[in-house]
């Protein structure tokens, strides 16, 4: 059987395939718990410093969150299969977060309870958990963060070792950015984060949620790219987010 070709963003297309044989059987997984341990947030600083971008009269400004160093998030062990499947993860240390899901850097969702839903298909699933707060806001440690290359049918192509992006906020009605980073950082003389909204650029050198203001319309697009310090795109199958749209209410 051909691979099937099944994640899609108007840059990006990730690849991943189908096997012959497709039953569905606690052996279909292939647990990459070494390749999973490579998986590491370099965690963002705290300090007192707050970022801002000004370009076009539109801004990011910095948002500054609660540090929550000891909130954990963890996938109790469990086979994979194909189709749906029922996830029970664990919070300690507080229970006031929700879970925000990401595959494959596409499919966002947010949950409210522990026991979450999730469809894999055959092929390559890059499946990312984490908490958030009670602003919609990413808590970015590694306690707080569940990522794992879910593989079925096939041979893992998700390079566990180099630098990823994903894209998480704006949002419909939620002009705030958010993202998160794996096995890299930003910083004045390192990666940068090129972000374009409509036709105004921006580069930025700190992970960190931004609010976005100064934007005119409703209908608005953002594009979110991983670059070196010579502002080259870093290889990686989520490392340009593609143009995403997202709307504005404006109070009347």
């Amino acid at each position: 059987m051909k691979n099937k070709i099944w994640f899609l963003s108007c840059v990006v297309v990730i690849f991943f395939s189908c096997n012959t044989e497709k039953e569905n059987n606690p052996d279909s997984y292939q647990n990459n718990k070494e390749q999973s341990e490579n998986l590491q947030l370099i965690e963002p600083k705290i300090d007192k410093e707050i970022k801002n971008y000004i370009v076009n009269e539109i801004s990011l400004t910095e948002i500054k969150t609660q540090s929550y160093p000891e909130a954990s998030l963890s996938l109790k062990p469990q086979p994979f299969k194909e189709g749906l499947n029922a996830l029970h993860f664990t919070i300690e240390n507080n229970q006031n977060f929700s879970i925000t899901t990401i595959q494959n850097n596409y499919t966002i969702q947010t949950h409210t309870s522990t026991i979450v839903e999730q469809e894999f298909l055959a092929g390559n699933n890059v499946f990312l958990a984490f908490l958030t707060d009670k602003n919609k806001l990413a808590i970015k440690t590694n306690k707080a963060t569940f990522l794992e290359n879910i593989v079925l049918f096939d041979e893992p192509v998700f390079n566990t070792k180099t630098p990823h992006l994903f894209y998480y906020l704006p949002q419909n009605n939620q002009p705030i950015l958010d993202f998160c980073l794996v096995n890299t950082s930003l910083d004045e003389l390192g990666n940068q984060l090129e972000v374009t909204i409509n036709e105004t650029v921006f580069y930025i050198k700190k992970w960190a949620a931004y609010q976005i203001e100064g934007l005119t319309k409703k209908e608005n697009t953002i594009r979110l790219r991983l670059l070196d310090k010579n502002k080259q795109l870093i290889p990686g199958p989520f490392n340009d987010s593609g143009e995403r749209s997202f709307t504005i209410n404006f109070n009347p």
